[in-house]
């Protein structure tokens, strides 16, 4: 009888060690997932702070297309769908600067476009 009762209470205990290590392997996984999403937020508005120069276009061309690639990049790798989304936007408004015209008045329409992605990737990182 004694031998039965401390199986019992081994098994009790090798249970709930067993559904705390799950509950700690959650909490590591949503602490991870929240870090994730804050640097990948954080690399994001970086890339997103993109500004066309008149001067270069050339210069300007190559750093929409990089830019645009490292966006669609960090939504690869965002697990979020609203943020993955919002990335992706972000990316296809850089990406969709025409450096062959940048006559002004396409620039700021570009530009208010842009601030509405902008925008949108702000609250999806919220």
């Amino acid at each position: 009888m004694r031998s039965r009762l401390a199986v019992l209470v081994c098994a009790t205990a090798l249970v709930g060690g067993v559904s705390g290590c799950d509950s700690v392997r959650e909490a590591t996984g949503a602490a991870s997932s929240a870090t994730d999403k804050a640097s990948i937020c954080l690399e994001a508005l970086k890339l997103a702070n993109f500004t066309p120069s008149e001067q270069d276009l050339e210069q300007t061309a190559s750093d929409a297309k990089r830019r645009s690639d490292e966006l669609r990049a960090l939504a690869d790798r965002a697990a979020d769908t609203t943020l993955r989304d919002a990335l992706t936007a972000m990316s296809d408004k850089v990406s969709e600067l025409d450096t062959s015209d940048l006559d002004p008045g396409k620039v700021t329409d570009w530009v208010g476009r842009k601030v509405d992605a902008l925008n949108a990737l702000t609250q999806a990182c919220l």
